[in-house]
């Protein structure tokens, strides 16, 4: 079921899996960022999905600003927007994986408690088996 498809992206429910899906196809700034993470989120509390997958490797870089937003949006204890507990997977470049890196092991080791469980990986593949073999409770 395609909840929002887009010249920069698309968002869908994998209904299969019940998977919550949005990937990226270009550079985007703010409001196309905000717009396409509102559209998931919407789709996500709609469904009661509680895994999904963000394909981000054709997006490129954000903006700072829109980086901020994300990341503020992911981690806000907001249950309305973003459901606690929520999976996600995160589809990056080899090289935006390896900028980040540093990021998640010392978000493992310091054991932040976000209120969605978060996986990054270069691989849409990886990313489906881990959502798919991952428990959510």
């Amino acid at each position: 079921m395609i909840q929002a498809d887009t010249e920069s992206f698309k968002v869908w429910l994998d209904e299969a899996s019940n998977i919550g899906m949005l990937k990226w196809r270009k550079d985007v700034g703010l409001e196309a960022c905000q717009y396409g993470i509102t559209e998931l989120f919407t789709m996500i509390k709609r469904n009661r999905v509680e895994k999904c997958l963000i394909n981000s490797c054709n997006r490129g870089s954000l903006s700072s600003e829109a980086e901020d937003w994300e990341l503020s949006i992911l981690q806000k204890n907001d249950p309305s927007f973003v459901p606690q507990g929520l999976h996600v997977a995160l589809v990056v470049s080899e090289f935006k994986y390896k900028q980040m890196i540093h990021e998640y092991s010392l978000n493992r080791v310091c054991k932040f408690d976000l209120p969605v469980k978060i996986n990054y990986f270069t691989q849409v593949e990886e990313a489906l088996d881990w959502l798919k073999n991952e428990p959510t409770k």
